[in-house]
């Protein structure tokens, strides 16, 4: 997982999210993800952002992926 706001992973739309996940298998076996918990964030900036927290269907590792969906707010701000 990114370990800093600033390294969060740009996305337009939840599938972009799915779509990325898909993409990038697991390092350890190469299997695929089974997503375990998805969680809003916001920093102290006000961006959202969107942590996905997923294990391995066959070593068991456990990643998380933090997306950028501040672009999903846009217009939504005082």
């Amino acid at each position: 997982m990114a370990q800093y706001y600033g390294e969060a992973i740009r996305v337009t739309s939840m599938s972009d999210e799915y779509e990325y996940i898909s993409a990038h298998p697991c390092p350890n076996c190469g299997g695929r993800w089974k997503v375990r918990m998805q969680a809003l964030l916001k920093d102290a900036q006000g961006r959202h952002y969107d942590r996905v927290d997923v294990i391995c269907r066959q070593c068991k590792r456990c990643q998380a992926f933090l997306f950028d969906i501040d672009s999903f707010f846009e217009g939504s701000r005082d």
